[in-house]
């Protein structure tokens, strides 16, 4: 095998990568919305929950902001891979992600004041829907490349 064909390879294989971790990123996601609609339900108005789960879940869903962080640093670190580890590009280009991660750590530290976890919540809750949205987007629009092929 040549030079050339393994890069080809090689990239192929990241850029499949960067996929999965879109794809774990969005179900990610969901799971935190399904978390936001069982215990911060009154930030959206709402009266009673409308999904019930045990209150001892309520710690494994704090986790899932952590590794959406951790899933957006690999696939922001494939993204560097795919674009020949050019910096400027990744900035130029993938600006949002870049954006989304670093606004995880900056904002959790405000979960633990107690006046501002309201607009704690609801900031994240707007994040998180915003990169939802975006990473569908995205993954629709590879989907429709490979259906006009």
């Amino acid at each position: 095998m040549n030079n050339d064909s393994s890069s080809t390879i090689r990239l192929n294989t990241i850029m499949v990568y960067s996929k999965v971790a879109d794809i774990v990123v969005i179900i990610l996601l969901v799971i935190f919305f399904i978390s936001f609609l069982v215990f911060d339900y009154e930030i959206l108005g709402l009266d009673k929950a409308p999904i019930s789960l045990p209150h001892e879940t309520k710690q494994y869903f704090d986790l899932i902001p952590w590794i959406v962080f951790a899933v957006l640093v690999f696939d922001l670190y494939l993204k560097y891979l795919i674009l020949g580890n050019d910096l400027r590009l990744l900035f130029k280009h993938h600006w949002l992600d870049i954006a989304m991660a670093v606004s995880i750590p900056v904002l959790m530290p405000l979960k633990f004041i107690k006046i501002t976890t309201k607009l704690f919540k609801v900031i994240k809750s707007t994040k998180f829907g915003y990169k939802l949205g975006h990473k569908v987007n995205k993954f629709l629009t590879v989907l429709k490349r490979k259906s006009l092929r």
